[in-house]
């Protein structure tokens, strides 16, 4: 319920990997290759084929980077971001609100600098955002989707996204290489 809501109240979130392809060649060797494989056979829309059954949103199946599942209930936020690679997302139950940037908002966002262990997030309090600390921050153009069961994102490389759960909700997601596209932006911001 609603009054459960907050920092100090329990919460639960849960991430579950398809490695595919990717196995143990992910950057820190966590990829658990095996535990989680029937993903590929439940979500056939996230396997990586070549030619004509190429699924439309994976420009580079040799690319794709499993398939991430994940599972929160109401309240649960993912801070403000970017990724380095394009991003199919899929939403099978509950609601998620996106609030999506693009990468020429940078400088609006107040990134932790390169080097911080949350590099490419917002240092900006979203729920509670410090307006003088943060001053650029409401100059950021940004658009809203609220993405429902059945619904598909597509998010480009180096777009900014702040996420937050409506209501119990999980979708999968899967990230097919990155793109030099907006590398400019994102430079001039420190990365």
């Amino acid at each position: 319920t609603d009054d459960k809501l907050g920092p100090d109240n329990p919460h639960w979130y849960f991430r579950l990997i398809g490695c595919g392809d990717m196995g143990e060649n992910t950057a820190d060797g966590s990829c658990d290759k095996g535990s989680s494989e029937w993903l590929f056979d439940e979500l056939t829309f996230f396997q990586p084929r070549l030619g004509e059954r190429r699924p439309f949103y994976m420009i580079e199946p040799k690319q794709q980077k499993g398939i991430h599942c994940r599972f929160g209930m109401k309240g649960v936020i993912a801070e403000n971001h970017f990724d380095l690679s394009r991003n199919a997302i899929a939403l099978l139950g509950g609601q998620r609100r996106y609030i999506l940037a693009h990468p020429n908002q940078c400088n609006n966002m107040n990134l932790l600098p390169r080097g911080h262990p949350s590099a490419r997030h917002s240092a900006v309090d979203w729920a509670n955002p410090d307006l003088d600390n943060f001053p650029t921050f409401p100059k950021a153009h940004v658009n809203e989707i609220v993405m429902q069961p059945g619904d598909v994102l597509y998010l480009p490389t180096n777009w900014f996204h702040y996420i937050i759960s409506l209501e119990l909700n999980f979708q999968c997601n899967t990230r097919s290489g990155g793109e030099r596209l907006y590398r400019k932006e994102i430079n001039d911001c420190g990365f």
